[in-house]
């Protein structure tokens, strides 16, 4: 059985096909998730299923994404954990003028 250490290495990995991003997008650690959700190369749909994870990291992974599409911006701007909502609106005044 793989590390979960191995699978972050496989997230980062530049010569990752799409189609495997997408599998790590459902891995069951968080850390594999966010290591996803900060990809600039990401599919856009990955981006946009991730913006339900359950995970902090994830989400603000995806903050910090540039492609992150600015839809899952807004609605992590109404997320109940007020850092991650802060960091959100932020985001949507200084990231999409």
């Amino acid at each position: 059985m793989r590390e979960t250490a191995d699978d972050v290495s496989l997230a980062q990995d530049p010569a990752l096909e799409p189609s495997a991003l997408l599998t790590l997008a459902t891995h069951r650690d968080p850390r594999v998730r966010a290591t996803v959700a900060a990809r600039s190369d990401a599919p856009m749909a990955v981006l946009m299923s991730l913006g339900y994870d359950p995970s902090l990291d994830v989400l603000h992974a995806l903050l910090g994404n540039p492609r992150t599409p600015s839809s899952v911006v807004r609605k992590l701007s109404d997320h109940r954990n007020a850092a991650l909502a802060d960091a959100a609106v932020q985001r949507l005044r200084n990231g999409y003028r």
